[in-house]
Protein backbone atom coordinates (compact mmCIF):
# COMPACT_ATOMS: atom_id res chain seq x y z
CA UNK A 1 0.00 0.00 0.00
CA UNK A 2 2.82 2.45 0.91
CA UNK A 3 4.52 1.65 -2.38
CA UNK A 4 1.33 2.44 -4.30
CA UNK A 5 0.97 5.82 -2.55
CA UNK A 6 4.63 6.62 -3.24
CA UNK A 7 4.20 5.67 -6.90
CA UNK A 8 1.11 7.88 -7.23
CA UNK A 9 2.97 10.82 -5.66
CA UNK A 10 5.90 10.37 -8.04
CA UNK A 11 3.51 10.35 -11.02
CA UNK A 12 1.11 13.11 -9.88
CA UNK A 13 3.51 15.58 -8.19
CA UNK A 14 5.35 16.66 -11.38
CA UNK A 15 2.01 17.59 -12.98
CA UNK A 16 1.40 20.14 -10.18
CA UNK A 17 4.77 21.72 -10.93
CA UNK A 18 4.05 22.09 -14.66
CA UNK A 19 2.59 25.62 -14.51
CA UNK A 20 5.54 26.80 -12.44
CA UNK A 21 7.91 25.80 -15.24
CA UNK A 22 5.68 27.17 -18.00
CA UNK A 23 7.57 28.82 -20.85
CA UNK A 24 7.82 32.60 -20.52
CA UNK A 25 9.71 33.19 -23.76
CA UNK A 26 7.93 35.27 -26.37
CA UNK A 27 7.05 38.79 -27.45
CA UNK A 28 5.01 40.99 -25.11
CA UNK A 29 3.26 44.14 -26.33
CA UNK A 30 2.07 46.90 -24.01
CA UNK A 31 -1.71 47.31 -23.73
CA UNK A 32 -0.99 51.07 -23.89
CA UNK A 33 0.57 50.86 -27.38
CA UNK A 34 -1.01 53.42 -29.69
CA UNK A 35 -0.14 55.22 -32.90
CA UNK A 36 3.60 56.05 -32.67
CA UNK A 37 3.80 54.93 -29.00
CA UNK A 38 5.09 51.48 -28.17
CA UNK A 39 6.72 49.31 -25.52
CA UNK A 40 7.73 45.79 -26.55
CA UNK A 41 9.59 43.20 -24.46
CA UNK A 42 11.09 40.16 -26.20
CA UNK A 43 12.16 37.31 -23.91
CA UNK A 44 14.38 34.66 -25.49
CA UNK A 45 14.81 31.08 -24.29
CA UNK A 46 18.54 31.60 -23.60
CA UNK A 47 17.79 34.04 -20.76
CA UNK A 48 18.31 37.24 -22.76
CA UNK A 49 15.87 40.03 -23.58
CA UNK A 50 15.41 42.91 -25.99
CA UNK A 51 13.30 45.89 -24.91
CA UNK A 52 12.10 48.39 -27.51
CA UNK A 53 10.21 51.58 -26.68
CA UNK A 54 9.32 54.86 -28.26
CA UNK A 55 7.07 57.80 -28.84
CA UNK A 56 7.24 59.22 -32.36
CA UNK A 57 10.91 60.09 -33.10
CA UNK A 58 12.12 59.38 -29.55
CA UNK A 59 12.92 55.66 -29.63
CA UNK A 60 15.31 53.24 -28.01
CA UNK A 61 16.27 49.59 -27.80
CA UNK A 62 18.34 47.79 -25.20
CA UNK A 63 19.35 44.25 -24.44
CA UNK A 64 20.43 42.22 -21.44
CA UNK A 65 19.71 39.16 -19.34
CA UNK A 66 16.68 38.20 -17.29
CA UNK A 67 16.14 35.96 -14.28
CA UNK A 68 12.90 34.47 -12.96
CA UNK A 69 12.17 33.98 -9.29
CA UNK A 70 8.80 33.48 -7.61
CA UNK A 71 6.58 34.80 -10.44
CA UNK A 72 8.82 37.85 -10.95
CA UNK A 73 11.31 38.75 -13.64
CA UNK A 74 14.48 40.66 -12.82
CA UNK A 75 16.32 42.30 -15.70
CA UNK A 76 19.97 43.30 -16.02
CA UNK A 77 20.98 45.60 -18.88
CA UNK A 78 24.00 44.66 -20.97
CA UNK A 79 27.03 46.72 -19.93
CA UNK A 80 26.85 49.01 -22.97
CA UNK A 81 23.41 50.20 -21.78
CA UNK A 82 24.53 51.18 -18.27
CA UNK A 83 25.11 54.74 -17.10
CA UNK A 84 28.67 54.03 -15.92
CA UNK A 85 29.71 52.62 -19.31
CA UNK A 86 28.05 55.44 -21.26
CA UNK A 87 29.72 58.15 -19.15
CA UNK A 88 33.14 56.60 -19.84
CA UNK A 89 32.45 56.55 -23.59
CA UNK A 90 31.05 60.09 -23.85
CA UNK A 91 33.14 62.64 -25.68
CA UNK A 92 34.04 65.28 -23.11
CA UNK A 93 33.50 68.03 -25.69
CA UNK A 94 30.02 66.90 -26.68
CA UNK A 95 28.73 66.18 -23.15
CA UNK A 96 25.88 64.24 -24.74
CA UNK A 97 25.13 60.97 -23.01
CA UNK A 98 22.27 58.83 -24.32
CA UNK A 99 19.69 57.76 -21.75
CA UNK A 100 18.64 54.14 -21.34
CA UNK A 101 16.28 52.97 -18.61
CA UNK A 102 17.90 50.80 -15.94
CA UNK A 103 15.57 47.80 -15.97
CA UNK A 104 17.30 46.27 -12.94
CA UNK A 105 15.54 48.84 -10.72
CA UNK A 106 12.04 47.46 -11.35
CA UNK A 107 10.97 43.81 -11.29
CA UNK A 108 8.16 42.65 -13.54
CA UNK A 109 5.33 40.42 -12.31
CA UNK A 110 4.39 37.34 -14.33
CA UNK A 111 0.71 36.73 -15.09
CA UNK A 112 -0.83 33.86 -17.07
CA UNK A 113 -0.36 35.46 -20.50
CA UNK A 114 1.22 38.80 -19.60
CA UNK A 115 3.99 40.58 -17.71
CA UNK A 116 3.83 43.95 -15.98
CA UNK A 117 6.37 46.24 -14.30
CA UNK A 118 5.80 46.47 -10.53
CA UNK A 119 6.23 50.26 -10.71
CA UNK A 120 6.72 52.90 -13.42
CA UNK A 121 9.66 52.75 -15.83
CA UNK A 122 10.91 56.05 -17.24
CA UNK A 123 12.45 55.35 -20.64
CA UNK A 124 13.19 58.98 -21.43
CA UNK A 125 10.53 58.84 -24.15
CA UNK A 126 7.58 57.39 -22.26
CA UNK A 127 6.71 56.31 -18.76
CA UNK A 128 5.64 52.68 -18.94
CA UNK A 129 3.51 51.06 -16.26
CA UNK A 130 1.00 48.87 -18.10
CA UNK A 131 0.63 45.18 -18.75
CA UNK A 132 2.38 43.64 -21.72
CA UNK A 133 0.38 40.86 -23.36
CA UNK A 134 2.04 37.88 -25.03
CA UNK A 135 1.22 37.47 -28.72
Amino acid sequence: MKGLIFLLLVIIFPSFNYQKNEKIEGIYYSVDNKFEKFSIMKLFDNGTFQYSYGLSGCQGKLTGKYFIDNKRITFKNDEIFTEVYLEKQTDSLAKITPFYPDLSIVDWKIYKNAIKPISKINTGCIVEKGKHLKK
